[in-house]
């Protein structure tokens, strides 16, 4: 097993230094993070809509009115419905500070160029609107390269002082403004010429090329039973050698969920089956208590540890670990760079992906509905939350227990070992 750990360090530890210190991947993930409390907004929502018990419906049918669900589609549609909208922005918006340039310019750009190159709807004699179709998840992963592009073009122009230069003693607000008029029209220019070309083409538009050339695909590994095994493996084998590594897994792989999320959103809203079981929250079934699911281990420790080591740690572990603060366990016993316990650590988030996902599949559990909800929610709870009634409880209870069991017989080493340590050193003092 050090030879492994060995190999870790020396393989894996500078591809995720390096993927950790990436503008590009760094400014996608905070554009996410940004977007995380609009988004839970607009659970709240949903969960006042579709909230699955039929007294609580049949209440609000009286209170509101039969017409009442409408009331609340509208900030869900606001939210969920326009997301591909704010990706334009906030990607763009957050690598441009990656880069010290204007972000605001850059990400009301990026905006103006993703309606461009959005296909219109004529649904009247008075002009053309735009259509929801592609405001949404599916034209999230289009919106990401287009705020991608743009910073990638005005950076081109502001590196080269390709720019609108003004006298001296005019304010600084003033110069930023004039500095983003050259690349501005350039972006601009460039997005419309795509839009006419794009319109010569079978496809039609841009978001119909990129959709069906790269983002199906994407989103068919990233989504799949295969991915998501991979994905929890990636997250927890760098958190063997002590990479925090969740974030970064997720920033690269959470626009994918978040296409799944928005669409079970749909299907609930339009009270049609869900069509997906992989969402961020399907993961954050899997986290109890933080990366390698050691709320189970602080389970186990509870009820078995002898030794005092291993009894305080626990205590000290289980109020952060029912909030998924998992560093006391990680470095108290320590799970991090220890051959034994990493053993456990890695093969219980895929033995939990395993279980989860054949119990959405078959029917067993209900789907993720798509409501996003803060990391630090306790298990059982989160579980609730995700799929909207008792069967996520379960699921983590059941998760939990068969975590338990695979941790006890590596706790049983560690901590016998321990209370041997501890017997001789009082053997010693006697």
């Amino acid at each position: 097993m050090s030879k492994v750990i060995g190999f870790l360090e020396e393989k894996l530890v500078p591809v995720a230094v390096w993927i950790e210190k990436n503008k590009y991947i760094n400014g996608i993930r905070r554009a996410f993070i940004m977007l995380m409390p609009l988004l839970m907004i607009g659970s709240i929502f949903l969960m006042i809509q579709a909230f699955p018990l039929p007294a609580y419906q049949n209440a609000m049918g009286r209170l509101l009115g039969e017409n009442w669900k409408t009331i609340f589609d509208i900030p869900v549609t606001a939210t969920f419905s326009m997301i591909a909208v704010y990706v334009s922005f906030l990607v763009a918006q957050q690598l441009a500070k990656q880069f010290e340039l204007d972000s605001i310019a850059v990400g009301l750009l990026s905006l103006a160029s993703f309606l461009i190159l959005t296909p219109l709807e004529k649904t009247t004699d008075f002009g053309e609107v735009l259509t929801f179709q592609w405001l949404g998840s599916k034209g999230m992963f289009i919106a990401m390269l287009i705020g991608l592009g743009t910073v990638i073009i005005f950076r081109f122009f502001v590196t080269r002082n390709i720019v609108v230069k003004m006298p001296e003693g005019v304010p600084p607000e003033v110069i930023r403004s004039f500095e983003a008029l050259i690349p501005g029209a350039v972006i601009l220019t460039v997005a419309l010429l795509l839009r006419i070309f794009m319109g010569q083409t079978a496809y039609g538009t841009i978001h119909d090329f990129i959709y069906t050339v790269l983002a199906v695909p994407l989103k068919a590994l990233g989504t799949s039973y295969i991915g998501s095994l991979l994905t929890v493996f990636a997250i927890s084998i760098l958190w063997s050698v002590g990479i925090n590594s969740g974030s970064m897994v997720n920033g690269i792989i959470r626009p994918f969920w978040l296409e799944n999320q928005v669409e079970n959103i749909a299907a609930v809203q339009a009270g049609q089956p869900l069509p997906h079981v992989i969402t961020e929250q399907f993961f954050d079934m899997i986290w109890m208590g933080g990366v390698g699911a050691t709320l189970s281990l602080l389970i186990a420790m509870l009820i078995f540890a002898r030794s005092k080591q291993i009894r305080a740690v626990a205590k000290i572990g289980t109020v952060p670990g029912i909030f998924n603060i998992n560093e006391p366990v990680l470095f108290g016993i320590p799970i991090i760079l220890n051959p034994i316990m990493l053993i456990p650590f890695n093969i219980i988030p895929l033995v939990f992906v395993t279980t989860q996902y054949i119990a959405m599949t078959i029917g067993l559990v209900s789907r993720p509905l798509g409501v996003a909800f803060p990391w630090p929610t306790p298990a059982i709870i989160s579980g609730f939350l995700t799929v909207g009634d008792i069967s996520g409880a379960i699921m983590q209870i059941v998760n939990l227990i068969i975590g338990a069991l695979i941790y006890l017989p590596f706790l049983k080493i560690i901590d016998k070992a321990a209370k041997q340590e501890e017997d001789n050193e009082m053997t010693e003092e006697a």
